[in-house]
């Protein structure tokens, strides 16, 4: 009972997780307002969580500034590309179920597909855009090839990404949950589920101070 409540026990690492994670869904929350900035502001969280889940994070702030600005650069295509993607089968979506074009609703399936696609390949583009330096090419080539080749962990990835941030939101009760673990939390799990993913798919260096780097890439990562 003393190991299960002690300072280093379970009980207090989950506290301490789930403080992180509120503190960290606030940050995004706040840096996610100009859109634009979105793209950089998840990528900084996911890879906080990544070093969270690694017992190698420092302070929370700093590394989530840090990160942000880093992939200003990098994420902001990748995170404006599927944003105009989502927007777009949005807009066809309330067209076609509005009726005002008089076209049938089994239109709204290839709407749903693409829904689907831009999801898939969200969950992996962000970590990817978080972890390492690409192009933006390389980073949609490397998340489709991810999110076909480990489907069924994919469509749990989406769903958990999609599901918890909508109940959230729609749910009135839950509407505080959406602003201390809307992003974060769907983030963390995704985060246990792509983690394999990149050490089997990529590798992981021998030395835990170097950067992760793709097969037959020599593009430097993010990490330091």
């Amino acid at each position: 009972m003393r190991n299960l409540f002690g300072q280093e026990g379970p009980v207090m690492r989950a506290i301490s997780d789930l403080s992180t994670l509120v503190f960290l869904n606030i940050l995004t929350v706040i840096f996610c307002i100009p859109i634009v900035t979105a793209g950089a502001s998840l990528a900084a969280m996911h890879y906080v969580i990544m070093e969270m889940i690694e017992d190698r994070g420092g302070g929370l702030l700093q590394e989530f500034w840090k990160r942000f600005r880093e992939n200003l650069r990098n994420a902001t295509p990748v995170w404006l590309i599927l944003l105009a993607a989502a927007a777009f089968l949005y807009a066809d979506q309330r067209i076609i179920a509005g009726g005002q074009l008089g076209l049938p609703r089994a239109m709204l399936i290839p709407i749903y597909v693409g829904a689907f696609v831009v999801a898939a390949v969200y969950v992996y583009a962000i970590p990817l855009t978080a972890r390492f330096v690409y192009s933006t090419g390389a980073v949609f080539r490397n998340a489709v090839i991810l999110a076909a080749a480990y489907l069924p962990r994919t469509i749990l990835m989406a769903a958990i990404t999609v599901a918890i941030p909508y109940l959230f939101a729609n749910v009135s009760r839950l509407m505080p949950l959406f602003f201390l673990l809307g992003l974060s939390l769907p983030a963390y799990l995704c985060a246990l589920l792509y983690r394999p993913v990149f050490e089997k798919m990529i590798g992981k260096r021998e030395d835990e101070d170097r950067p992760w780097v793709l097969p037959e890439d020599d593009t430097e990562g993010n990490e330091e």
